[in-house]
């Protein structure tokens, strides 16, 4: 059935209940709100909404139940009127509903009539004068309102309204059978109750998980808008009448149009079956209709994962009580997501199940790719024994909520924890998706036991998960392992989870991983001068401070230790927090040492008047940025800025790394100075940190390098001492070889995750923000496991530009058979750009690392064209690109463009060389390839992968 709305005569639903909840939120607070029941001819009056709702569900209670009841309902109350005599009432009084005429007793007079044409049929068949039991002044005009004898009716050719004394049949009729759009396809469904009983049992499940599949899409859709986009509830609930009246009109439309193609075809005796599919469709978003459905729906049918409200104190507070204010006690809380559940939620997923299942594939000896490569991978007791076991790496932040120069910065400060799998393959890792949220808290309350209390709740999970949990997943139980494989973060949150002294400037021991001094830190830059931390010294140092008989005494050993107390992390099963913690490339390169050596080197350039810093900066401005670049141009760099006296340039990471790959450009007119080769080695160090492969050999000479460059930096800058984020470059080359490139350890795509709680922020009060924001993400992650096929995390493996024909089919088919050994092309089409796993290729502008040479140098490619073929296999036609050699002096690649009366190459964009695409420029008439990453590993583990 489909009820309209009397008042607007706009909305349309599919249940009365969907019409119920449309004019509560829609006319009920009107002033001059005024209804009539109309219901089976009800003349109940009311001005008060709710009175009008208790009087629905007293009296007319059957239409509230749905199709199949209010269907019985007519049946039963129609044998009645048959038995006593009475003639047969119809639903014409039924204001609230609308039918589509001619009903199927006119379609059966029409078929046993020998009249040729229709208009006598309808004519003594359909009621066109229905009797109305309200005063129609309540209602307005009733030419737009139509009733009937069915009990469905819809928006059709045939309900044309017009006043029922000047509608014709012979109109009618015209109406339908002028309607000529094609029939489409239906499923074969059965009409009502009695006949779905003949059909196999097989067949009844079918229906049923059918029409439970589509309120499971039903409701993802509703959720997912609502979290991602972060909607306000009213706009959701808009969005859902608004899907639930177009629904309402499609199928309308596709029954019109059904019955069209029955008129011409008259005595098919599918009929009436075919035409109780729309009597008997139930409304996949009815369920989702509130908010209150919303939330409901999600914890009945998908993995919700709830949030466990964790106390750790009381604390005293004043409450509104009328008009005084009281004092009360409260409980100080965080909240928390259990780990194993969460694992269990995203495990569930097949695609992600499969790919953390398989076993992954360890690099080449002697090179280092992912966390795998590792030798902690090998003398770890978990790890070394179940090498599929799950690897997580958690990671923590505080983010500031409110404006933070305002009366309330400090107030909503929140403490963030996330993890994500080092499982997930490197290329879908850096996915928002793959990054899930583990507890969230007010800093505030956790001022008594700080975050030892978040971290020891954490300690319970991890324990069942060391030793092996079961999970219930749609294949089956499976047995899983994980444990903590490395905690990231700025220096400040490691030193906080790690018990480490925060502020290492009170500290006398200034480094988590070797027991050094101030003044060792400014005359060694080697870690083999320092004496480095072990896990007993760390336990021996903490029972030291814990067993101290004087508070004087523990403050002096913790300054000498640079320990604050003993953390709940050294209890995790299987960690290591000295090794384990490692150093975060964009907080200690891009925040720290970068603006650090560049401000002290442009500062020393404009005091001796070698650099004019207005020119510097219209250089600045006017560099030709690549695609890709643009979006994170640096910022011109002011005088002021260079006078302060901090170490920072107020750039992003972002415009730090497009700064660092052209700044030997920007300083051509320096070069040869002892400043210009300082700033090489600082961009060579740079390339090698931020390169997804390194290898041996490539370590030992980063260690090289970062002791010279520490020198060159003490000669030039005397003035300037060593600070501890330049000391802690000389642990990164063991930390490469304990855990593999720092790029996989980076924070960069953590603290991007922020974005989506500091969007919500301004939607939801500040009461509980934090349960507010928890359950947020909790409706959102759970909304992404209802495609078995898809998950966010593979999301946008490949996008497509604009689509044009292929031109020359013949030359294609001959690349694709040289190259490829492909005969048959079924489909081919060329794209203006393409997207492969977050990389993004322009036709015309971008250059691919299609192989390397002889010398291991590169070879580029300018993307000519972008084909797809068979829907499957995307590749490149490159004009390929003459390597001259790597220019040391711009730390780029001298190409040289060929002829382009050259022959093309095809290329495999699953057989690059780099994924990454390059850009070129002109630089003084010499065409330069800047990279961001150091390319001499990456080769060279290719072509050992080739052998």
């Amino acid at each position: 059935m489909i009820w309209r709305c009397v008042i607007c005569y706009v909305f349309v639903a599919l249940t009365l209940k969907s019409l119920l909840s449309h004019i509560n939120f829609a006319h009920s607070r009107s002033p001059d709100f005024r209804l009539v029941c109309g219901i089976d001819g009800c003349t109940k009056e009311y001005r008060v909404y709710n009175s009008f709702w208790y009087h629905i569900r007293r009296t007319h209670s059957q239409y509230l139940d749905g199709v199949s009841s209010s269907r019985s309902h007519r049946r039963e109350r129609s044998a009645l009127n048959e038995a006593s005599g009475e003639p047969r009432r119809t639903d014409s009084n039924n204001l609230w509903t609308y039918n589509v005429r001619p009903t199927l007793e006119a379609q059966d007079t029409q078929n046993s009539s020998d009249t040729p044409d229709n208009e006598t049929t309808l004519e003594n068949n359909v009621d066109l004068q229905p009797s109305l039991l309200v005063p129609v002044e309540h209602f307005g005009d009733f030419d737009t309102f139509d009733t009937g004898e069915t009990v469905f009716s819809g928006l059709n050719s045939n309900t044309v309204l017009r006043s029922p004394s000047s509608v014709k049949a012979p109109d009618v009729l015209l109406n339908e059978t002028s309607d000529s759009n094609p029939t489409p396809p239906l499923p074969d469904r059965p009409s009502d109750e009695s006949s779905s009983t003949c059909l196999p049992q097989e067949t009844m499940n079918d229906e049923l998980s059918s029409d439970d599949v589509l309120s499971r899409h039903a409701t993802a859709i509703v959720m997912t808008a609502r979290e991602k986009h972060h909607l306000s509830q009213s706009g959701v609930n808009d969005v859902v009448a608004a899907v639930q009246e177009y629904q309402a009109q499609l199928l309308n439309n596709l029954r019109n149009q059904l019955q069209t193609v029955f008129n011409r075809h008259a005595g098919s005796e599918l009929q009436q079956e075919a035409l109780g599919l729309f009597d008997s469709f139930k409304d996949p978003f009815a369920a989702v209709s509130t908010s209150y459905r919303q939330d409901s729906v999600i914890k009945e049918k998908f993995s919700f994962v709830e949030a466990e409200e964790v106390s750790v104190g009381l604390a005293v507070c004043c409450q509104k009580r009328e008009k005084r204010r009281d004092l009360a006690i409260k409980n100080k809380c965080f909240h928390y997501i259990p780990l194993i559940k969460s694992l269990e939620q995203l495990l569930s997923h097949p695609k992600i199940f499969a790919m953390i299942n398989g076993r992954s594939q360890k690099c080449s000896s002697g090179y280092f790719y992912d966390i795998i490569d590792g030798e902690l991978m090998l003398s770890h007791p978990l790890f070394s024994s179940r090498p599929s076991a799950l690897q997580i790496i958690l990671y923590s932040d505080e983010i500031e909520i409110c404006n933070p120069l305002g009366s309330h910065a400090s107030k909503n400060k929140l403490l963030m924890f996330y993890y994500t799998l080092g499982n997930i393959n490197p290329k879908y890792r850096s996915k928002l998706a793959s990054i899930r949220l583990l507890a969230i808290a007010k800093q505030s309350e956790l001022s008594e036991r700080g975050v030892d209390a978040i971290l020891a709740r954490l300690h319970e999970d991890l324990v069942k998960l060391y030793n092996g949990v079961k999970i219930h997943l749609p294949c089956g139980e499976h047995e899983i392992y994980g444990a903590v494989v490395s905690i990231c973060g700025d220096t400040l949150a490691q030193y906080e989870l790690c018990g480490f002294k925060e502020g290492v400037g009170f500290a006398y021991s200034k480094c988590r991983h070797c027991e050094c001094s101030f003044e060792d830190m400014q005359m060694f830059y080697n870690e083999e001068n320092f004496e480095q931390r072990t896990l007993e010294r760390h336990f021996r140092q903490c029972s030291d401070i814990e067993k101290a008989s004087t508070e004087y005494l523990r403050n002096s050993l913790k300054t000498t230790y640079g320990v604050n107390q003993r953390s709940k992390v050294m209890d995790f099963p299987g960690f290591n927090l000295i090794q384990q913690t490692p150093q975060d490339i964009m907080h200690v390169i891009l925040e720290g040492i970068a603006p650090l050596e560049i401000k002290c080197m442009l500062k020393q350039l404009v005091i001796l008047g070698q650099l004019d810093l207005d020119v510097f900066n219209a250089d600045i401005i006017g560099f030709p940025y690549s695609p890709q670049d643009t979006r994170d141009r640096p910022s011109p760099i002011a005088y002021s800025t260079l006078a302060s006296n901090d170490n920072k340039l107020k750039q992003s990471s972002g415009q730090m790394l497009v700064l660092l790959k052209i700044l030997p450009f920007l300083l051509d007119v320096i070069k040869g100075t002892a400043y210009f080769s300082f700033i090489l080695e600082l961009l060579e160090l740079v390339q090698i940190l931020f390169s997804p492969v390194i290898s041996l050999e490539t370590i030992d000479k980063l260690k090289v390098l970062i002791e010279q460059h520490l020198k060159h930096f003490k000669d030039l800058f005397s003035e300037n001492n060593i600070t501890p984020k330049q000391h802690y470059l000389i642990h990164v080359p063991s930390q490469i070889k304990l855990l593999g490139p720092m790029l996989r350890h980076m924070c960069m795509r953590f603290e991007s995750k922020h974005c989506f709680f500091k969007k919500w922020v301004s939607k939801v009060n500040f009461k509980n923000v934090c349960k507010s924001l928890i359950k947020h993400n909790q409706m959102f992650e759970c909304c992404q496991n209802v495609n078995s096929s898809n998950h966010p995390i593979f999301a946008s493996e490949c996008v497509l530009g604009p689509v044009s024909e292929v031109k020359n089919m013949p030359y294609l088919k001959g690349k694709v058979r040289d190259y490829f050994g492909v005969d048959q092309i079924n489909h081919a089409v060329s794209v203006k750009w393409i997207t492969l796993n977050g990389n993004k290729y322009i036709r015309e502008k971008t250059l691919l690392v299609c192989m390397a040479n002889a010398s291991s140098l590169p070879e580029f490619g300018l993307v000519r064209n972008v084909f797809v073929i068979n829907s499957s296999l995307y590749c490149f036609e490159c004009q390929m690109y003459s390597t001259v050699c790597f220019d040391r002096d711009y730390m780029s690649y001298k190409i040289e463009v060929p002829n382009l009366a050259e022959a093309t190459e095809l290329v495999n964009a699953d057989n690059l060389v780099d994924f990454t695409p390059y850009y070129s420029f002109i630089h003084r008439d010499i065409t330069y390839v800047p990279v961001k990453y150091y390319l001499g590993d990456v080769i060279e583990l290719h072509k050992a992968s080739n052998v």
